[in-house]
């Protein structure tokens, strides 16, 4: 899974959880997508603006926008501007 983050400024931090290749958790809320693909033209509205965007490319990976808030004053190391490697480490 690849995530690339849209950060916003606020007074929370968002908690992003990865469950499995098709399963992530944001906040309290678990959203899971189909193996096969990703058929969910409104995420946007659904996820309450939590995914912007999901995708599968020719490998069968998920590659998500996740809309994540940030608290701190400076500007987070984690927004590199493009997609994040994600997965379990044990």
């Amino acid at each position: 899974m690849r995530i690339k983050y849209s950060p916003c400024h606020s007074d929370k931090d968002t908690r992003i959880v990865y469950i499995n290749e098709n399963t992530i958790q944001i906040d309290d809320e678990i959203y899971e997508f189909d193996p096969d693909s990703v058929e969910w033209p409104d995420i946007t509205e659904q996820t309450e603006f939590r995914i912007l965007e999901a995708k599968r490319d020719e490998k069968g990976e998920l590659w998500l926008v996740v809309r994540r808030y940030y608290s701190q004053l400076t500007w987070p190391e984690w927004d590199i501007g493009d997609y994040h490697e994600v997965s379990r480490k044990d």
